[in-house]
């Protein structure tokens, strides 16, 4: 459907730019498209109960600030962490996944202060170095093998679990709102997602 769209609009701009139309109509099409359509399986709680317990492991570590935080795995390269006041700003891909906040959840801030003490930021290799590391991790704890985008899966299952506002679950994981009162008026502060984050209990 894309390269449909695409040569439509190929096609207009040769017929433009020979006088054969007066207006390009390829400019008002559009493609009803889930900005958020990777599938992915979500770690179970007996899979992160193992995790928490080799929360020390470097690579663990790692997927559990995944699995509490929400953020695709390319986010993570360029996240602005915030100690003091407790949050992650940035995001990629969409306009809504762009520069949103998410809280640190207090189980996780430790973790994400011990590897900004290491290493100056959260991950030093590159998606593909740590998608490896993970796999072999994951082997080696005889965990099912996850994917780094089933940590983001995961972040979304938890919020659904503990009850997390539906419209909070949705900022955090930087999908856009569909209804205008939402979508132009929706705000809610760091201290409001910081509630509804809270909720979700760490799988000891």
């Amino acid at each position: 459907l894309e390269l449909i769209v695409v040569l439509y609009h190929q096609m207009y701009q040769y017929a433009l730019k020979n006088d054969i139309c007066e207006k390009d109509y390829s400019r008002f099409v559009s493609i009803n498209k889930d900005e958020d359509d990777e599938h992915g399986i979500p770690f179970s709680d007996s899979e992160l109960s193992i995790l928490w317990k080799n929360k020390d492991n470097p690579t663990v570590e790692m997927i559990l600030i995944m699995c509490y935080s929400g953020f695709r795995i390319s986010a993570y390269n360029n996240l602005y962490i915030n100690l003091k006041e407790g949050y992650f700003k940035g995001g990629v891909k969409t306009a809504a996944g762009k520069d949103r906040i998410v809280p640190i959840h207090s189980g996780i801030y430790s973790l994400v202060e011990r590897r900004i003490s290491l290493l100056g930021k959260l991950i030093s290799v590159n998606s593909n170095i740590f998608r490896k590391s993970m796999y072999d991790t994951l082997d080696s704890l005889k965990v099912e093998r996850h994917t780094p985008h089933d940590c983001r899966h995961t972040f979304s299952r938890l919020c659904e679990k503990y009850g997390v506002n539906e419209n909070d679950r949705k900022r955090m994981l930087g999908h856009s709102f569909q209804d205008i009162t939402n979508k132009v008026y929706g705000h809610r502060e760091l201290e409001d997602l910081k509630i509804e984050i809270e909720k979700i209990k760490i799988c000891h």
